[in-house]
Order: C-alpha cells, then sequence, then structure tokens
C-alpha cells in the first residue's frame, strides 16, 4: 500500500512541475496610459475573441516543429526568399515578432511555454559568429544557418530587430512563468541584453546599429532603420541590465525623429525606412540605399513605427510618443478623407503615395492603427480600422502581414503588456 502511495504521489509531483503555472493569462486587460483609447464600439469580449481566433490561424501556419531536433520551434518565412537557390524558412525578425506572441497569449494557449521554450532552442542553436547571445538573420530549408558573406568576412551576421524583440521575449517569460524551469529566461536575457549592447548600439551616437555586422569606420555604422527603435525594449532592458546607455539611446532617436520629421515631412509626420549620417547630418536614405527604391520613403519598414513607437505611450504614458505620432495619424485621415482602403502600400515624406502601390495590407493599416490609440480625436477613425481589419480575408496575405496584424490586435485590444 505505501509502494502505491508514493508512487501516486510521485505523478501527482510530476504533473505539478510540469504545469505552466501563468502570472498574466490572456486576455490580460491592460490598463493603458491615460487619455488613450481603445476601439470603443465593440464589447471587450468580443475584441478578446477575435484576437484568440486569429492567433489560432496564425499559430497553425506560421508557428512550426519540423528541425531534426523536435525540441525547436522557429516562425515560418511563406515570402518566398531563396539563398543559392534553398528556399528561407526563418528570419531573426520574424522568430523575435513569434517569441513575443507566444507570452502573450499563455493562458489562452495551454502550450504556450512549451512552444516559447522550443522557439529560444531554435534562436541558440543559430547564433552569429560574433556573439553566440545573437541569433543570425536568415535560416534556410533544413534549418541550417544561411551563409551571408560581408565586406567583413562574417558568414552568420545578425538583424538588430530580431535580437531586441528575442530578448525582450525572455524578460515577458519570466514575468510570465518565473526562471526556474528548463530554461533560465532572466539569465539568458540578460546576456542577450550585454550582446546588443555590446554589438548592435552605437555607444558614440547612442543609436541603434542595423546589425552586429556594422563596426566603427564602416561607411554605414551611424545608419539607423527606423523600424528598429523600439523604446518599450530600451526600458525594459534597463530594469533587468541596467545602463545609461539604453536611455540615452532612447532620448537620442527620438530627438533625431522629430529632427527628420520637422526637416523633411513638416505637414506629414513621416519617417522613412532608413535614416543615414551623411556631413555631420542625418538625412532621409537615398533610393537603393539598402533594400529598394523606397529606402527613403515611409515604406515596409517605416510602417511599424506607429506600434514600435505607440507603445511607448500606451504602457509607459511617454508623451514623445504621442508628439511623434499624433501629426502622423492626423494626416493619414486627411490623406484617405477616413476611407481605410485608401491607405495604400508606401508615400513618400512629402504625403504623396508612392506609385503603383495602390493597394491596403495590414502590415501599413494594423500599426497605424495602434498609433491612432494615442488621441482621444481618433476614436471614429480607430473604429473603422478595428472593422476593417477584422473583416481581412487573412489567406489573402502571408508571413509579415499576418504577424504584425497579430501584434497589433493584442495591443488594439488592450491586451499587450511589459514586465
Amino acid at each position: 500500500m505505501l509502494r502505491i502511495i508514493l508512487l501516486v504521489f510521485s505523478v501527482m509531483l510530476h504533473s505539478v512541475s510540469n504545469c505552466q503555472t501563468v502570472t498574466h493569462p490572456f486576455p490580460n486587460h491592460t490598463q493603458y496610459a491615460k487619455s488613450s483609447i481603445k476601439p470603443k464600439h465593440i464589447k471587450q469580449a468580443k475584441m478578446d475573441n477575435a484576437v484568440t481566433k486569429f492567433y489560432d490561424f496564425w499559430k497553425k501556419n506560421y508557428v512550426k516543429n519540423d528541425c531534426s531536433a523536435s525540441d525547436q520551434y522557429y516562425v515560418y518565412t511563406d515570402e518566398g526568399d531563396m539563398k543559392d537557390n534553398i528556399p528561407t524558412i526563418c528570419v531573426s525578425e520574424g522568430q523575435g515578432f513569434g517569441m513575443v506572441i507566444v507570452p502573450l497569449m499563455a493562458g489562452y494557449d495551454k502550450d504556450a511555454q512549451t512552444i516559447y521554450d522550443g522557439m529560444y532552442r531554435f534562436v541558440a542553436a543559430h547564433p552569429t559568429a560574433k556573439s553566440k547571445d545573437l541569433m543570425s538573420w536568415s535560416i534556410s530549408k533544413g534549418c541550417i544557418t544561411t551563409e551571408h558573406k560581408t565586406q567583413d568576412e562574417y558568414n552568420n551576421t545578425s538583424a538588430t530587430d530580431g535580437d531586441l524583440d528575442i530578448t525582450l521575449s525572455l524578460f515577458l517569460a519570466d514575468a510570465q512563468w518565473g526562471s526556474s524551469g528548463a530554461i533560465n529566461y532572466k539569465e539568458e536575457g540578460v546576456k542577450r541584453a550585454k550582446a546588443i549592447l555590446d554589438h548592435e548600439i552605437n555607444k558614440q551616437k547612442h543609436t541603434v546599429l542595423l546589425s552586429d555586422a556594422n563596426d566603427p569606420g564602416d561607411s554605414d555604422f551611424f545608419d539607423i532603420r527606423t523600424s528598429d527603435f523600439m523604446p518599450t525594449h530600451l526600458k525594459v532592458f534597463n530594469k533587468y541590465y541596467p545602463s545609461p546607455e539604453w536611455n540615452l539611446v532612447v532620448n537620442k532617436t527620438y530627438q533625431i525623429f522629430a529632427a527628420i520629421q520637422s526637416k523633411y515631412s513638416p505637414k506629414v509626420g513621416l519617417l522613412p525606412d532608413f535614416i543615414t549620417y551623411k556631413n555631420n547630418k542625418y538625412i532621409p536614405a537615398k533610393p537603393n540605399y539598402l533594400e529598394s527604391p523606397n529606402d527613403g520613403a515611409y515604406y515596409y519598414n517605416a510602417c511599424r513605427i506607429p506600434f514600435r513607437v505607440g507603445l511607448d505611450y500606451l504602457i509607459n504614458g511617454d508623451t514623445r510618443a504621442q508628439q511623434l505620432l499624433n501629426p502622423l495619424t492626423g494626416w493619414v485621415q486627411t490623406k484617405t478623407h477616413n476611407s481605410i482602403d485608401k491607405l495604400t502600400t508606401g508615400f513618400y515624406l512629402n504625403g504623396h503615395a508612392i506609385p503603383h502601390c495602390n493597394f491596403t495590407v495590414p502590415s501599413f493599416v494594423c500599426p497605424m492603427a495602434v498609433g491612432s490609440m494615442l488621441n482621444s480625436e481618433n476614436q471614429e477613425w480607430l473604429n473603422d480600422c478595428w472593422d476593417y481589419i477584422d473583416q481581412l480575408e487573412v489567406n489573402d496575405y502571408k508571413y509579415y502581414d499576418n504577424t504584425i496584424q497579430m501584434l497589433s490586435l493584442i495591443a488594439l485590444s488592450g491586451n499587450f503588456w511589459l514586465p
């Protein structure tokens, strides 16, 4: 009898030890900053249901577990990128997106911690040449790190935005599940925050570098990808790995963005995908600087700014975010005559639409909706944005649009939180 009791007790202990205790279960219903708004014409429960429905779709289509290491998960990109005729299956940007999403959905998703841990194992399996605590930005079919030769002769380099999200996610995971399990989230987050500070922050100008491939003396050492500015992340890092540099970067980048808006987009409030540093001045990048003819326009990188910066007001109440985004969200309503399907894919900084981009996609609409939450005058527009986003046909879009929509829905419904 004693043996049976001990066996039952052992099974019970095993079950408890594997139970994923959730501190901030979805829905979280975060108290956002005073004077911010949410969609007002729809009940909270219905918004929460829209988030979980979309999460189910997103998870089914983009969370993969097919590497030879069965305990690894990654966020699949179906954008069609190729390297040496081998498909790209994952980019660090997407892995970071997913690793932020999954802890926020814990409580609804009972497997969230298992998936998250697998995502982190995937990250750890694909380090850059410079640091084991940064992720190589591109992974090819077969879960193999893609080789990208650079002028610095590093095969495997980072994309800073991916590392920022990955690191934030570890602190989210620590706040959500604690760090006493298989992965010490807090310890790993601190290691990665240090690596970001060492390799992805320009300490001369207090800005975010494009990658760990950027070294002092490089022609692009002072350049900025505007979507890499995530003030919320830097403020969280300062809690877990304190350094004056985090706040210096926040302050300096807000100043640079405000100066670019004032000089190059005074009546519109737009920012470009990339900002370069020439003759001791920050200026919008020239066409084909790095990615496309629209590198100096509000395009597929800058479209994330209203989400990235908007969270700094919603969560932290930083009024600099309002000052940056209010002109933009006011202008877009005038530009589109309050018709969301006229919010097309890209604008020059003077507010003119980029030719041949006369279609509407979630990666532009959803972040703009989040940015609109910072001003009560945008209530009707925000309500319309929610309705527009809620009726989008998900199968019409790919990884990038659908993942940005997933993140934005969490914020729009009032369920985004930070440790």
